[in-house]
């Protein structure tokens, strides 16, 4: 399995309402992500099945126990997007948290460059990634988004976030501008966007 880079949205249980799943896809397909079906054995699913059964999960705040089957969870959506071998969306849920979070996955080694032994990322790749990424900011029950490379570490909660704990930013994220902590470290351009946020980039 390869390294993934992560687009990790943050909405917040108290703005869960009936549709959001649906229309967050819908927002993805306008964006240019094509549904390609389902994953694994569920890849024959219809979208309208994968939403039915996705909203119903979201709706009753479902968390997969330890040793529950996967095939209870959250169903993935694999998607075509430019020339990717792999787009995935997946759910992630912890039921006592506040947020659940909308993950979308590509393999890391197809947006990153070494050239004379420095790494670097591909710059048309990331400048599609970052508009795909403010377009998602106008989703309206968005909280936040990071981004991360597989070993980059774990993405902050958003109620750390409003505590003006630092978002990951790799290389990108967006939070709202009244959480936004001037202690950012050196490297990181600060770019005001619709809905009151900060685009937030390493260019380092």
């Amino acid at each position: 399995m390869p390294a993934y880079f992560s687009i990790d949205i943050s909405i917040r249980k108290k703005d869960i309402y009936e549709g959001i799943y649906a229309d967050f896809i819908d927002l993805l397909q306008v964006q240019g992500l094509k549904f390609a079906g389902g994953y694994r054995e569920f890849m024959d699913e219809t979208l309208e099945e994968i939403i039915s059964w996705n909203e119903e999960k979201l709706l009753e705040d479902f968390s997969i126990g330890v040793d529950e089957h996967y095939s209870h969870d959250f169903r993935q959506v694999c998607f075509d997007y430019r020339s990717f071998s792999e787009v995935r969306m997946f759910i992630l849920n912890v039921k006592e948290d506040d947020e659940f979070n909308f993950i979308i996955i590509i393999p890391e080694d197809e947006l990153i460059q070494v050239k004379g032994g420095r790494f670097s990322y591909k710059p048309e790749i990331m400048a599609d990634l970052k508009q795909l990424i403010v377009k998602i900011w106008d989703f309206e029950s968005v909280a936040a988004i990071q981004t991360t490379l597989e070993l980059s570490g774990e993405t902050t909660s958003v109620n750390d976030l409003e505590k003006g704990a630092l978002p990951m930013i790799v290389p990108f994220a967006v939070i709202p501008k009244r959480w936004m902590n001037d202690d950012l470290g050196e490297g990181i351009s600060v770019t005001p966007i619709a809905g009151d946020g900060v685009l937030l980039e390493d260019i380092q």
